[in-house]
């Protein structure tokens, strides 16, 4: 798990992206995203998913790994994004930044989907160092949806049926 060097990384390459676009007179948009969940392509489960999923796949140190990125989260569908990069796009008039999160969600709203769900599995009802009435953090995406940007996905959808 890489934490907070990873986000940081990101946002240095964004910042640095952004200078270089103005020194040369380049139009730049950046979207911010958050989790990204859904179906994928690859060989094996991307990372993002591993810790979506994580009441469920994880074991032992990686939990509190996972789940203090999952605590208050924020979620979009990979479809979704992929339709906001190609909105934007089309849009040559836009720039800056942008956040395309669709939902925001506890690691309680996921442990309860996900024990719903999948009753045949042993998702955790209590988790460390969370209390029973933490509120989400949102990202909003106010931005984008103002632009007239549609989410299709819905939560359930992206972490059940994804």
């Amino acid at each position: 798990m890489t934490g907070w060097m990873y986000f940081v990384s990101k946002t240095m390459a964004e910042q640095a992206a952004g200078m270089f676009a103005k020194e040369n007179n380049i139009d730049f948009v950046s979207i911010i995203q958050p989790l990204v969940v859904g179906p994928f392509v690859m060989q094996s489960m991307p990372p993002s998913l591993i810790t979506a999923l994580s009441p469920i796949t994880a074991t032992g140190f990686w939990n509190e790994a996972h789940y203090s990125i999952i605590k208050q989260g924020q979620f979009v569908h990979l479809d979704d994004l992929c339709r906001a990069h190609i909105f934007l796009f089309e849009n040559p008039k836009e720039e800056g930044r942008y956040i395309c999160a669709s939902h925001n969600a506890t690691i309680l709203d996921i442990a309860k989907m996900l024990r719903e769900n999948y009753p045949e599995y042993n998702v955790p009802t209590k988790f460390k160092d969370v209390d029973e009435n933490l509120k989400s953090v949102e990202f909003s995406s106010k931005k984008l949806l103002d632009l007239g940007f549609k989410f299709k996905y819905n939560l359930e959808v992206d972490l059940i049926n994804g």
